[in-house]
């Protein structure tokens, strides 16, 4: 069998407990290889992160470091200028050349896929796994843009039927913990040991992360 390569993008301003468990489910849904956690450095279509790179890396490593399948990848902070997605799957393949790459997406961030950089190419590059959000729908109109219709599969094992290009909505499958929520919850020092591993916690405190100003 031809290796899989789950690929998890985002901020990570903080990591959550969501996140991994978006990442475990990959990788037990997809028996993917390995599933590679990706902190976007500059973002493109959002603000940028609050912590500093070396802080979201350090935290990353805190809770990522107890899965043989899960590694850090920091390609794109390594990278100067906007963190295109495009030119990060482009570096993967030529430094690891997998038999399978799987992007690992929300769907809040899967419909604005057509304002991406390059965005059809990476239908020719990669398979898409997508997670619904709660309250989050997408479009006739957007659907009809991707040509999903043509690029939709039933289930996880169809995505590997090609190269690259299948989608699979993974609906079953819904995570509603987000970063800002997160945050919003630290600077109101409201309880946060349900949404953060507590090595995670422990590290934002002392390093009075996420304080309101």
């Amino acid at each position: 069998m031809k290796a899989r390569l789950g690929l998890l993008g985002g901020m990570f301003d903080p990591v959550h407990i969501g996140h991994i468990k978006v990442a475990l489910h990959a990788i037990e849904y997809l028996q993917l290889d390995q599933l590679k956690i990706i902190p976007c450095s500059v973002p493109n279509h959002r603000a940028p992160a609050v912590s500093s790179s070396e802080h979201r890396l350090n935290m990353l490593e805190l809770v990522t470091e107890k899965y043989s399948t899960i590694s850090i990848d920091p390609i794109e902070i390594n990278r100067s200028g906007i963190s295109y997605t495009f030119d990060t799957l482009l570096a993967i393949q030529e430094l690891h050349s997998p038999g399978h790459l799987v992007f690992v997406l929300g769907m809040d961030s899967f419909i604005t896929l057509p304002q991406w950089h390059k965005w059809e190419q990476l239908f020719k590059m990669c398979h898409f796994m997508i997670l619904a959000r709660p309250g989050v729908t997408m479009q006739p109109s957007v659907e009809e843009h991707m040509q999903l219709v043509d690029r939709r599969v039933n289930n996880g094992e169809s995505l590997f039927s090609s190269k690259a290009g299948n989608v699979f909505f993974a609906e079953d499958f819904q995570q509603n913990i987000s970063s800002s929520r997160v945050r919003e919850a630290l600077h109101s020092g409201s309880d946060v040991s349900t949404l953060l591993d507590n090595g995670v916690l422990a590290y934002i405190r002392s390093n009075k992360l996420y304080q309101r100003v």
